[in-house]
């Protein structure tokens, strides 16, 4: 038996057999929750047949009525302008919760067997975490979560860029402005994003031969010099050490870091070029405005320069040639080695340069599917390497580019942190101008604003747990920021309108999370089962159908890779069931009344719990 079923798919397979259709072309026509309109949910195919097959909407709605009279999911049927509203049958609909309910539920075997690889972050290692790092971080994750639990076998990279212009601008601060390589008291990506990126690029301006040095240092890099080489490593781990450290914070882990110098040693680049040239998707300009350059033609006929004129690679031609070994579209792989256990007891394993490197690893390539989390200012490259990959591929493997736009402060929340601009609708942060917000002190300020109301709501809990609460609340609102809205849309974060109970959004959530552990702890009984009322309320059938749903919400998510399709479904299932609390008595109910409602209780906790996790939310018992 399927250990993690999903009940709606059970559901709407008898449904659409009724109809004579498929599941997958009844899914168009479903609307859920169509209480407004009359019914638990809507059919709209009467509307679809009505213009193919030229007969009346009553007619092709009648039909359809009569198709479905006898299911034993559906209780009541109903026509009106050409939709077919129906009423669950609850007594089925209960049973098959009951059946399917446990700790896991929500989880289902929709992607089971497909490998997917989700890269995100991938921060240069010379500064620190800031929240446009976050938005991609929290998605990133987010994502990974989602997939596991439709099945998916899940791979999570990150990426650093420890050959570029910014390594070298460190290097220049350390070797000719003696700089040191750390200072005391500060974290180690502060102290090289907020200190010596600064002094570096005021130097530039006053003594132009810096700017020779840094060109001597990259091309040093390029060719392997030792020296050179052995301080760049040294300075990258322990920069992205301290940037794990803001990210395990969050809750965010990964599986493999790659590196770009490794890309380059391990000479993929050129077993890709060599495999364009082969296969004559590129080609070698001889006149014109791009003569000597290696280019590529993408479908809409626009031409994407891959190798300069002077020989060297632009960055999307690296993203091929990552992309072709995420795939398994070329020969060779890297050498891997253990590199830490991280907080959730997860190893953290590197690409290393190491001929030996470990022997036995996980397989971490030859994905089906491969999801990056890159902004949407890269979406022109992005398609260029969609494109070849599709093509090398035969199209069978996905590569998606999961685009998403910046992170703006609300002008309040900007001074709060210590910046001010006059006449601004909303700030934006600018990494070049070394113009951003540390995800750290962010952090720490959300903190900050929420450890105070917890002491004023918990007498009874000492200074470190309200400590603890306050730092579950602060990244829980953080991540479901980040996630809650439409990823390329610009998101403005305001702290204010964040911790607002009546936003509805992460506090929210905590909040009717550590309502439903305190009402389970005052029960104090073992809830084992439903025990069936006579009549339910409408608030119980509203909960009911909510949990129903649940499995298939994850899956429309997942299918979508949508999380605003789980955020919204945390916020709107709070709402539900802080409603249902409201109006009908769980603890002084009685009997048969009493033993239902604490199960709807104690399921309601296990599903907000689920899609809590999903969004990177703490459940917290108390708050």
């Amino acid at each position: 038996m399927n250990k993690n079923p999903n009940i709606v798919k059970t559901v709407n397979d008898d449904i659409a057999k009724r109809l004579g259709i498929t599941p997958e072309e009844l899914r168009p026509f479903l609307m859920y929750k169509t209480y407004k309109y009359g019914g638990d949910f809507s059919i709209t195919k009467a509307l679809r047949d009505s213009k193919v097959e030229g007969v009346p909407l009553d007619t092709a709605a009648e039909r359809i009525k009569k198709q479905l009279e006898g299911s034993p999911f559906i209780g009541k049927i109903e026509t009106a302008n050409g939709y077919v509203n129906c009423w669950y049958n609850y007594d089925r609909l209960l049973s098959l919760i009951v059946d399917a309910i446990n700790e896991n539920y929500g989880a289902t075997d929709y992607g089971k067997g497909e490998r997917v690889m989700v890269e995100h972050t991938s921060v240069n290692p010379n500064k620190a975490i800031h929240i446009g790092h976050l938005r991609n971080a929290s998605i990133g994750d987010s994502l990974s979560r989602l997939l596991r639990k439709t099945g998916h076998e899940i791979i999570v990279t990150t990426y650093t860029d420890d050959t570029g212009a910014q390594v070298a601008d460190n290097i220049v601060g350390i070797k000719f402005l003696g700089m040191p390589a750390e200072e005391k008291g500060i974290k180690l990506d502060h102290y090289f994003g907020d200190k010596v990126y600064t002094k570096v690029n005021e130097a530039y301006k006053t003594d132009p031969s810096l700017l020779e040095k840094r060109s001597l240092i990259l091309k040093a890099i390029e060719n392997g010099d030792r020296d050179i080489l052995k301080i760049v490593d040294d300075m990258v781990e322990k920069v992205i050490l301290a940037q794990l450290e803001t990210l395990e914070r969050l809750g965010v882990y990964y599986d493999l870091m790659n590196y770009e110098s490794h890309i380059l040693a391990y000479k993929f680049w050129d077993a890709a070029f060599n495999l364009l040239k082969e296969k004559e998707e590129i080609k070698l300009e001889t006149k014109g405005e791009k003569k000597g350059c290696w280019v590529f033609k993408k479908a809409d006929g626009e031409e994407k320069i891959i190798v300069r004129s002077d020989g060297t690679v632009v960055y999307v031609g690296k993203d091929i040639a990552y992309a072709m070994w995420k795939h398994g579209l070329m020969n060779g792989d890297f050498k891997y080695r253990k590199w830490i256990t991280q907080k959730n007891g997860k190893m953290l394993w590197t690409t290393t340069l190491d001929r030996d490197g470990t022997e036995k690893h996980p397989k971490f390539n030859y994905v089906k599917r491969s999801i990056n989390v890159i902004d949407i200012t890269q979406k022109y490259e992005q398609e260029v390497v969609k494109e070849v990959i599709d093509k090398f591929s035969g199209g069978k493997s996905e590569y998606t580019h999961y685009e998403y736009a910046v992170v703006a402060l609300s002008p309040k929340t900007a001074e709060m942190l210590g910046v001010k601009e006059e006449d601004k609708e909303f700030f934006r942060m600018s990494g070049r101008k070394g113009i951003y917000i540390n995800a750290d002190d962010l952090l720490n300020k959300l903190k900050q604003a929420i450890v105070q109301e917890t002491k004023s709501r918990n007498k009874d809990l000492s200074d470190k747990e309200c400590e603890d609460i306050a730092e579950s609340l602060a990244v829980s609102t953080l991540r479901y920021e980040m996630v809650r809205t439409d990823p390329k849309k610009i998101l403005v974060f305001d702290m204010d309108e964040a911790l607002k109970l009546e936003s509805k959004g992460a506090i929210y959530i905590e909040y009717t999370l550590s309502r439903m552990s305190g009402i389970l702890r005052n029960a104090d009984e073992n809830i084992k089962d439903a025990s069936r009322k006579k009549e339910l309320t409408k608030q119980e059938k509203k909960l009911l159908l909510d949990i129903f749903l649940f499995p298939d919400v994850v899956e429309t998510a997942a299918r979508n890779l949508d999380l605003t399709v789980i955020s919204n479904f945390a916020s709107e299932f709070s709402s539900d069931f802080n409603e249902f609390y409201r109006d009908n008595p769980v603890i002084k109910a009685e009997g048969e009344e009493r033993s239902f409602r604490l199960w709807l209780v104690k399921t309601s906790k296990i599903v907000l719990k689920n899609a809590s996790e999903i969004l990177g939310i703490i459940p917290l018992e108390k708050m």
